[in-house]
């Protein structure tokens, strides 16, 4: 037990001057920061950042909403079919051919998974925008906000068949791969038709899109508390970051305890 000990004494050591560092430079950026701020006059910065903001949500977010799914499309739809053509042309055989068949359905899923989080946002700004500025000449005009929810519900529709087309070509790449997209209940179908290596592939990425979204969090919440403390934001900004931080770190959590007990399964 004394040897453990000693152990882990010794890795602690090991680890204290590093983390000491950059505890040490973090809070020297802060000062420095904080510091530049107060001679910079802040209150300038917060006007132009409205004014950027109010012109991005009255002017552009309205025409950038309909051209999500266009550029989607654009992008993904050769990839599609070049990956379609090599799985007529594959033998069963060929595993690298099947890696590059993979590659192309990852990418594609990758740019659908991003165009929707773009979809999502660029609807809030729209939105925003158009309560915010209710009335004032530089409005959001019909046209540009029907126009923006059009984009956005085509950008639902083409996510939704594009991803069906991608996991029914994944399918019969894999035949014993098995679930619809249109299933609520696909991710646990998914999962369980994945064999022991897959699901440690899908393990190993969790844990790596958990400490990006845990570094990210940080990072939101340093950003969103100096604005908070000099462009009058408010707590909110920085409060709805926390619930994100907590909800991922909470979820974490709750599967290691539950996963650890005897007989634990998803």
């Amino acid at each position: 037990m004394r040897n453990g000990n000693d152990a882990v004494r010794q890795e602690n050591r090991k680890a204290l001057p590093k983390f000491a560092l950059i505890m040490v430079c973090s809070m020297a950026l802060g000062a420095v920061l904080g510091i530049s701020m107060l001679f910079l006059h802040p209150e300038d910065l917060d006007a132009a950042l409205t004014a950027a903001g109010t012109f991005f949500t009255t002017k552009l977010a309205g025409w950038l909403v309909p051209a999500v799914p266009v550029v989607e499309l654009a992008v993904c739809l050769p990839l599609y079919f070049e990956a379609k053509r090599r799985l007529a042309a594959w033998d069963g055989e060929d595993e690298e051919a099947s890696s590059r068949i993979e590659m192309r359905v990852c990418v594609c899923m990758w740019i659908a998974g991003l165009s929707t989080v773009l979809a999502f946002f660029l609807l809030a700004a729209l939105l925003s925008g158009f309560a915010a500025m209710d009335g004032d000449p530089m409005r959001v005009t019909p046209a540009l906000f029907f126009g923006g929810l059009g984009g956005f519900i085509a950008q639902l529709a083409v996510n939704m068949v594009l991803q069906q087309k991608l996991v029914d070509l994944t399918k019969r790449l894999n035949p014993e791969k098995h679930g619809s997209v249109y299933d609520v209940k696909f991710q646990k179908t998914w999962y369980e038709s994945c064999d022991e290596a897959e699901r440690l592939l899908i393990g190993q990425c969790a844990l790596k899109a958990y400490q990006a979204m845990c570094t990210a969090c940080l990072a939101l919440w340093v950003a969103l508390t100096l604005g908070g403390m000099f462009f009058r934001w408010g707590f909110l900004p920085a409060m709805a970051v926390c619930i994100v931080w907590g909800a991922g770190q909470s979820v974490y959590c709750y599967w290691c305890v539950k996963l650890a007990k005897p007989g634990g399964t998803m």
